[in-house]
């Protein structure tokens, strides 16, 4: 077994192997990038989103937390049609609806006391779970919404893509709560 020839072998052997793994792994990272960049048939463009944080807004506590857009904006949209998801796709949004969902269990009682003191407004347990569950609801269209800014702002990269959206919705939210606090307090409601 000590032959050159045989240990010789084995280390080309071993360098081809080596060879092979990284070209899989460029391979799995470009296809990665051709996932977020895959053309549609039916692709439509639109010109110009604008999004102003100041309009996010809870309506009413019977109603529903409007996070983004409001239902009536979607009347004064032209039809537009989003690219299907692949099954990639769908499992990686479910994966953070439901972290954002836990982040929400966690920290959204206490986001909500902090503004009912910061506020002194007056707010019952079924108003509470109201609120949240609202803002629960609104979950994937805002993951949807901000998988597409990232794209716009050529985040290419899935981990860093999915850290962004989880970040922008972490933020919304508690913006969207002090909006809702603002709104009662300065009607007096």
């Amino acid at each position: 077994m000590n032959d050159p020839a045989w240990y010789e072998y084995m280390q080309q052997l071993h360098q081809h192997i080596m060879e092979q793994d990284k070209k899989i792994q460029t391979l799995t990272e470009r296809l990665d990038q051709m996932e977020f960049q895959q053309p549609t048939n039916q692709q439509t463009t639109i010109e110009k989103l604008e999004y102003h944080f100041d309009q996010l807004k809870i309506d009413r506590m019977d109603g529903t937390l409007h996070i983004g857009l409001a239902p009536e904006d979607f009347t004064k949209m032209d039809n537009f049609s989003l690219p299907l998801r692949n099954q990639n796709q769908n499992q990686n949004h479910q994966q953070l609806i439901h972290e954002l969902d836990n982040y929400l269990t966690r920290e959204g009682d206490a986001m909500l006391q902090q503004l009912v003191h910061e506020y002194q407004y007056q707010l019952d347990e079924p108003n509470r779970r109201l609120l949240l569950e609202d803002i629960r609801k609104q979950l994937p269209g805002r993951v949807t919404y901000y998988e597409q800014e990232g794209i716009k702002q050529q985040i290419k990269n899935k981990q860093q893509l999915e850290t962004y959206i989880h970040q922008q919705i972490q933020a919304e939210i508690p913006h969207s709560l002090r909006l809702y606090f603002e709104k009662k307090t300065n009607k007096g409601d």
